[in-house]
């Protein structure tokens, strides 16, 4: 595991930090930065979730703005689930 230098992480925001926990988590299809003043306004990401699980309990599991379910043949092949966050400005 790769050490950082704790001045460059400490000078992160919690947006930025949040998105690299996003990357690094590799469970996300893609990634969406909203920029605004050269500040991260709203984080979005595209996550693939596992499809053995039954629907009624991933709608009370998981926080979401969008959920698209795919299907062939009757059984469901792909669940897309749309991450939304508006990021609050920081304050100095």
């Amino acid at each position: 595991m790769k050490k950082y230098n704790q001045t460059i992480v400490s000078e992160l925001s919690p947006s930025e930090i949040q998105v690299l926990e996003m990357i690094r988590s590799k469970r996300f299809v893609s990634i969406k930065l909203i920029i605004k003043n050269g500040e991260i306004d709203v984080i979005e990401g595209l996550e693939r979730l596992d499809t053995g699980g039954r629907i009624i309990d991933m709608l009370k599991q998981h926080d979401f703005q969008n959920l698209e379910i795919k299907q062939s043949h009757g059984k469901i092949v792909c669940i897309n689930r749309v991450f939304r966050k508006k990021v609050s400005p920081v304050k100095i």
